[in-house]
């Protein structure tokens, strides 16, 4: 069963579905974090895109490049358009519910999470992360906290994440999870990952409704044949 923060995602995006993909697909940042992570994979290595949307331009990107591509996203229309136009398996389901089979070369979690509260985001990540394989890259797109929120208050006890924050998109407020810049290195190094890549920079969305976007994407590598580690920090109440 959903939780309400992907209940939540399901009723955004699938209403969104194309207008989403026309106004976000041209993002560089987003097409430059891909890039990389394509030199940095074999041909043929296996990926999964989780929270894929229409496939553009995450899985398509991929899919052109030879990679074996799974992709999975909770709004149904969204899915539809992904297996029209991208070559790769995609899968109408809930994150939180998927369990992936096999192992991956790549998991990518961009901008698929910004409803979840952290506890559903730190059970997710750890998830997928473990399904890497030594070696294997984690990659993670979202909006830093540190560039919206000012108020301590707002922040957990590590002063790392918030939750429920309103930030503009397609000119409503939407309840997001953020962590900030350096909470989301720490994330990932606590897990045994390398980091190769972080960049922060200022997106404008291809339609009059959206606000410039701060956005901050990182690529990680799984060094060890040890079990990934719980992220930290462990999910605790607010103060």
């Amino acid at each position: 069963m959903s939780t309400a923060g992907a209940q939540a995602g399901l009723e955004t995006f699938d209403a969104l579905h194309i207008e989403y993909e026309n106004a976000y697909k041209d993002n560089l940042y987003k097409q430059r974090c891909i890039q990389s992570t394509i030199a940095l994979l074999e041909p043929g290595a296996r990926c999964l895109d989780v929270g894929c949307g229409t496939g553009v331009p995450v899985a398509q990107m991929l899919a052109s490049a030879g990679m074996e591509v799974v992709g999975t996203d909770i709004a149904p229309k969204m899915i539809a358009l992904a297996r029209s136009q991208v070559k790769g398996t995609f899968l109408e389901t809930d994150m939180l519910t998927y369990q992936p089979e096999g192992e991956f070369d790549a998991v990518l979690m961009i901008f698929c999470h910004l409803q979840l509260s952290y506890k559903d985001f730190h059970t997710a990540a750890y998830k997928f992360a473990s399904t890497l394989r030594p070696g294997g890259l984690f990659i993670i797109g979202e909006m830093p906290a540190d560039r919206y929120v000012k108020d301590v208050s707002s922040y957990d006890k590590s002063g790392s994440w918030v939750e429920d924050y309103p930030a503009p998109f397609f000119g409503e407020a939407l309840p997001t999870f953020m962590m900030t810049e350096q909470g989301l290195l720490h994330f990932l190094k606590s897990m045994g990952f390398e980091i190769i890549s972080n960049t922060v920079d200022t997106f404008q969305p291809s339609s009059q409704k959206c606000d410039p976007e701060e956005q901050q994407y990182v690529i990680a590598r799984r060094l060890h044949h040890a079990p990934v580690k719980q992220p930290q920090p462990q999910p605790l109440p607010r103060a």
